[in-house]
């Protein structure tokens, strides 16, 4: 196991995270959210560097605009992670994570910024972005581990 991914596998172990590795450099997990439920993340190791890549929801079914610019929005916040949208107009949230002399903030500390930064915006992004009317509860998605 090559060090950085060593050290990014210390630290999911640490904070009690199960995970799977595959071809020696991803490394899947779900993290544990109020609102939306566990979430998946995939953690790309590089040599110095990790991408972490959690995926918050599908593309809007409608307001596309809007929740794409709550979510840009919240990119000026200066936090770790960063709002994107991939070709399909799915929402992620990616940060990058300094794994090769471990300075700067840890898996732990980034992944609980996730947490919260999840929490306080997937019900707007939801409700921006599907028809969800307004007495209904906005909750994890179908079959999501709560």
């Amino acid at each position: 196991m090559r060090e950085p991914l060593a050290m990014i596998i210390s630290q999911l172990d640490e904070i009690g995270l199960t995970y799977e590795i595959s071809k020696d450099r991803y490394v899947s997990s779900r993290i544990p959210t109020r609102l939306r439920g566990d979430l998946p993340v995939l953690i790309e190791v590089g040599e110095r560097t990790a991408v972490v890549r959690a995926f918050i929801m599908r593309a809007p079914d409608r307001d596309a605009d809007e929740v794409y610019r709550r979510a840009l929005r919240r990119n000026l916040d200066g936090s770790a992670w960063s709002f994107a949208v991939d070709d399909d107009g799915d929402v992620f949230l990616v940060a990058r994570l300094t794994v090769a002399s471990r300075p700067g903030p840890q898996a732990d500390e980034m992944l609980g910024q996730l947490s919260v930064l999840v929490d306080e915006t997937y019900e707007g992004l939801m409700r921006a972005g599907f028809d969800v009317p307004r007495d209904t509860h906005v909750g994890p998605p179908p079959g999501a581990r709560v």
